[in-house]
């Protein structure tokens, strides 16, 4: 594919804009730049590229659709918004940066991995286990690096780690990778994709365009998962039953190798199912097992996920700001058996939270915040937690925890919301919690 002189308008400045802007910029394409902020708020963005060649439009009016070749647009940008209808009406195809990343450079090198949960985790994972082994590898998407331009400046000689969101796969047409993970599928994100059943399209996605040598690595233990049918390498992890790579409760069985457990330095079940995902993608890029395990041995938590912080007086602080959905939240309360404080709410996205409710065995103390403080008050209280109340921000949340926390306990950050509204993202808010612990602890070592 040749895009020198082509005019492509990328719409939306964030990330995966940026990045596009500089591949585009590089490549000698046309660029446009179209962001509906207002300038002020976008003039930071837009000095961070200042180097590059391209031209910003202000009025959606000035736009030359006449010589557009495609819109670019940024991942979380609705298909419904004004301007993307505007260019379908026109017949001007509207594409995110993977796709177009995908039609320049192929998919051999990419791995690729979505799903509602896990897909950080397992992104990292498999990254780390590589690099361990000796790969050059280099860890992109929705993980917060733009997958453009890091190709254009690290070329093929890399492996690309890419995790994709749901919005990303939303608008593919000819992406695919050689090897694609789907973590799990539970609701989420249904106040943008509509309903469940567009979330779960979107997602499966993944695999829309894969080839018969092409690997697809599944969760044999969701049940939409499940029942997938490709004509592709298909393998399954499980931790609840015999597959290619499985737990059995005390060993990681691969083929004829096993490990124990506790090599994983990871809290929770969950986790031993992320590793597993990753053992099969290293697995299938061609790694010995034995490589493998090595790489397991050393990865730890990633930050914002189940993250260790502190422990302060005999509470233990952790921080899972990434847990942005009622199924990651609920994972992360299983890690730990009891004397749980936890710390949730945010962004509304329409969903209901007494299914977070479900096992409040280890839930001590319940503190929310946000848009959704009262929803989730209300499923709690619904679902017999006994101690639950409101506050009006993190702040207040984690003076009240101080309080109630005793010898034992866990305090744990995980909203089962977005941060949007309160924060810029999950890292904002992780990075409050955690200074916010930070600066408790040294209040308590100067008295």
């Amino acid at each position: 594919m040749e895009i020198k002189d082509k005019k492509i308008l990328v719409f939306g400045l964030g990330i995966s804009g940026k990045s596009s802007v500089k591949a585009l910029s590089n490549l000698g394409a046309k660029v446009l730049i179209f962001d509906d902020r207002e300038y002020e708020e976008l003039r930071e963005d837009v000095y961070s590229i200042d180097e590059y060649e391209f031209d910003i439009i202000q009025e959606d009016v000035d736009i030359p659709w006449s010589e557009l070749y495609c819109v670019l647009k940024s991942p979380g940008i609705k298909l419904e918004n004004g301007l993307i209808q505007e260019a379908v009406s026109r017949g001007i195809e509207v594409i995110t940066d993977i796709e177009l990343a995908y039609r320049l450079y192929g998919g051999d090198k990419f791995i690729s991995i979505t799903g509602t949960n896990g897909k950080t985790t397992v992104t990292s994972a498999i990254a780390h286990i590589l690099e361990q082994s000796g790969e050059k590898v280099r860890v992109v998407g929705n993980i917060g690096v733009g997958l453009l331009s890091e190709i254009y400046n690290y070329g093929l000689d890399y492996t690309y780690v890419v995790e994709v969101s749901s919005f990303q796969l939303e608008s593919i047409r000819d992406f695919r990778s050689k090897i694609s993970i789907i973590t799990n599928i539970t609701p989420d994100h249904l106040d943008w994709h509509g309903n469940f059943e567009n979330y779960i399209n979107a997602k499966k996605n993944i695999y829309k365009n894969i080839k018969e040598d092409d690997y697809l690595i599944l969760n044999k233990d969701d049940e939409i998962l499940n029942k997938i049918n490709v004509n592709a390498n298909v393998k399954y992890f499980s931790i609840k039953e015999k597959s290619d790579c499985y737990y059995d409760g005390e060993y990681i069985i691969n083929a004829e190798n096993k490990f124990e457990r506790d090599i994983i330095n990871l809290v929770g079940d969950h986790n031993v199912s992320n590793i597993l995902s990753a053992i099969l993608a290293c697995n299938s890029f061609g790694l010995k097992f034995n490589q493998i395990l090595e790489g397991i041995k050393t990865f730890k938590s990633i930050e914002h996920r189940i993250e260790f912080v502190s422990e302060i007086d005999g509470v233990k602080y952790y921080n899972d700001s990434k847990g942005t959905n009622i199924d990651s939240t609920k994972k992360a309360l299983s890690g730990f058996k009891k004397n749980v404080i936890l710390i949730a709410g945010g962004y509304d996205k329409k969903i209901e939270f007494d299914e977070l409710f479900e096992d409040t065995s280890n839930i001590k103390y319940l503190i929310s915040l946000g848009e959704t403080a009262q929803k989730i008050n209300e499923a709690a209280k619904r679902n017999k937690v006994l101690n639950s109340l409101i506050v009006k921000d993190l702040d207040e949340a984690m003076e009240k925890a101080f309080d109630l926390a005793e010898k034992g306990d866990v305090v744990l950050l995980s909203p089962a919301c977005a941060s949007w509204g309160i924060y810029k993202n999950y890292i904002e808010r992780g990075n409050h919690f955690k200074n916010i612990v930070y600066a408790y602890e040294k209040k308590k070592e100067e008295k």
